[in-house]
């Protein structure tokens, strides 16, 4: 006597969503070894699919964990850039240093990454002040109350270098400038106005 599965609208759906859980989780798994320090920095939208689990809005910046570390030890975060809906970019980042990620993001001077939460991005960049910042920053202004200040996006030239410098003050760090000017390119252009951090 064999068993006899009724699939309501219900079943199905939740075997729909099952489904596109399990093949996304696949996909990444397969793509993981292939994403080293050297091929991961900057993708088209069908490479980083495996990175498409949300559409957090219509053209914005999303910062994600991705689970890797460089070979300075620092966390890498990936800027997932989105336009009409659709994944644009992915480009590999740091922020903050290996050893201020588990201090105080709320915190002026921690040098932590910054805080989770929604920013506005500033449609223009200014000049760096600091080597480490690179010649161009792009500020970004926090939506929520924070003590930190002087947040932006920037590429960072100590990037995955055993200088001691590999890393940012909280900022979000590009690992090269040719990353950078493709973003900045992409913000002239389509002008996003938010970006959403979501790192812990």
């Amino acid at each position: 006597m064999g068993w006899t599965v009724l699939l309501t609208d219900i079943n199905i759906k939740e075997l729909k969503m099952t489904n596109r859980w399990l093949f996304s989780s696949l996909l990444l798994g397969l793509l993981s070894p292939l994403m080293t320090i050297n091929n991961l920095g900057i993708t088209t939208e069908s490479q980083a699919i495996a990175y498409n689990m949300g559409r957090p809005c219509n053209t914005c910046l999303h910062l994600v964990p991705s689970g890797m570390r460089n070979q300075q030890k620092n966390p890498i975060y990936l800027l997932r850039v989105y336009h009409q809906g659709q994944l644009k970019y992915t480009f590999e980042t740091v922020a903050g240093r290996y050893f201020t990620q588990t201090r105080n993001r709320n915190q002026a001077g921690t040098e932590a990454p910054l805080p989770d939460g929604n920013y506005t991005v500033s449609s223009h960049t200014v000049p760096g002040t600091l080597a480490e910042v690179g010649e161009r920053f792009l500020p970004v202004y926090p939506q929520f109350s924070t003590g930190r200040s002087a947040l932006g996006i920037h590429y960072d030239p100590s990037y995955n270098k055993s200088n001691g410098e590999d890393g940012t003050a909280g900022c979000i760090g590009l690992s090269s400038r040719r990353h950078f000017g493709t973003l900045l390119k992409f913000i002239e252009t389509h002008k996003p106005q938010l970006l959403i951090v979501d790192i812990q």
